[in-house]
């Protein structure tokens, strides 16, 4: 299985740098969720400037670039491409736009980090799919990545462009820790005062995927509210307090920026007691609030996974494995709740990272195993309807995950990563 999935990702890596005439929706897009599968992660913003026009942001480490001594001038450069695709969705073949900007930076003009900016035209309202591509050219190594678009209502997400104060650049994450302060930039025509909504609700972890008992409905009563103002089409906000906060301009809507604020390690968990939470996928109902009601949670963790690995050292190797798949299951998949608490999060910790990945604009099908194999595991995640967050996707859950899933605990409970 690791030399097939070795094998698998060097071929997604050589396809991701091949502009197929193939609907996205028909590509196994599973290097999406490894970490592993290449050197470059470049991270992305979207600001829509006009009806018409929009930007995206490119930020990349330098030190993810190869950079080799220029014979002209004797310096350090590296070489790279950004493209874009628009496409109107996964399922389509059209392209709206597309174009592909060529850079050159020298080492000393990378310095710790470079912010590019480009245009791109949105003719039309809706929801939209932006494909961008960074390749590496003297590395030969290309990345893809897939933004939605989102100019369905004026006052939408991508209306309002976030930097956090202490730095000079877009906000590139869709979470903040408590006490962070952030600028928000709007250029909507009209537009002075804003509407702050506050939730401060905790909301469950996911059910296991055979638990077919109807999920709780989503409250969506704001606990306060604040009147905010826009001055030269700017503001600044400061997060006291961890929750969702929902900014709008029309309260008629679901538009506006919703911003989720965690506790101030996220994604990493670091606190005893957060470190209990995730356990419960692989714990009994028993055990779990055994751990919980100890008043030592450090000991509590400690003796968990020192019963299931047998010796300290073994005990080190599966819970670095495990807490890393929960950190990365938060980047992938948080939004109006930690991502290891949804259900992509929750199948990704126990599972690992799927073999298959496809997507469309509603829905993402995940296969563990080899794709038409009657043996492989397949879920199915549909979208949620969710005014704070396009990221919330819902397990198709079924009886016939139950012997599977307890496969999986049971290797975790006998010192295995699966």
């Amino acid at each position: 299985m690791i030399m097939n999935r070795a094998l698998v990702m060097l071929t997604l890596l050589f396809l991701a740098g091949c502009y197929s005439t193939t609907r996205l929706s028909n590509q196994n897009l599973s290097y999406l969720y490894w970490k592993e599968s290449g050197i470059l992660h470049p991270k992305y913003s979207v600001y829509h400037i006009s009806d018409s026009v929009s930007k995206v942001f490119c930020y990349i480490k330098p030190d993810e670039l190869l950079f080799s001594r220029n014979d002209g001038t004797g310096e350090f450069t590296a070489s790279y491409t950004i493209h874009y695709r628009l496409l109107p969705s996964y399922e389509s073949k059209e392209v709206l736009d597309s174009a592909t900007h060529k850079f050159k930076p020298s080492k000393a003009e990378a310095k710790s980090a470079i912010l590019k900016e480009i245009k791109f035209k949105t003719p039309q309202k809706g929801n939209l799919l932006l494909e961008v591509s960074v390749s590496d050219t003297q590395r030969k190594q290309t990345v893809r990545s897939f933004i939605n678009i989102t100019k369905a209502e004026v006052d939408n997400r991508q209306s309002f462009l976030v930097y956090k104060r202490s730095e000079d650049r877009p906000l590139f994450k869709n979470y903040l820790s408590e006490q962070e302060k952030v600028n928000v930039l709007s250029e909507l025509d009209g537009v002075e005062r804003l509407l702050l909504k506050y939730y401060k609700s905790k909301f469950p972890i996911s059910s296991p995927p055979f638990s077919v008992k109807a999920q709780q409905p989503f409250n969506v009563k704001p606990d306060s509210l604040a009147n905010m103002h826009l001055e030269d089409g700017k503001m600044s906000i400061t997060f006291l307090d961890a929750g969702i906060y929902h900014l709008i301009s029309d309260t008629g809507t679901n538009g506006g920026i919703t911003f989720f604020v965690y506790d101030n390690d996220f994604p990493v968990l670091t606190q005893p007691e957060e470190l209990i939470g995730p356990l419960r996928y692989i714990t009994t109902r028993q055990e779990f609030s055994e751990m919980r009601l100890l008043e030592n949670k450090k000991l509590a963790v400690d003796n968990f996974w020192l019963n299931v690995t047998g010796n300290p050292d073994r005990g080190r190797k599966i819970v670095r494995h495990f807490y890393g798949r929960v950190e990365e299951a938060n980047r992938y998949f948080s939004s109006y709740l930690e991502g290891w608490k949804s259900d992509r999060g929750m199948i990704f910790i126990v599972y690992g990272p799927p073999d298959v990945v496809y997507k469309n604009s509603n829905a993402e099908s995940w296969t563990y195993g080899e794709e038409g194999n009657i043996t492989s595991v397949n879920f199915t995640f549909y979208k949620a309807d969710n005014p704070f967050s396009d990221n919330d996707f819902r397990l198709s859950r079924s009886v016939i995950y139950k012997n599977s899933w307890f496969h999986a605990v049971d290797a975790w409970r006998q010192g295995i990563v699966y």
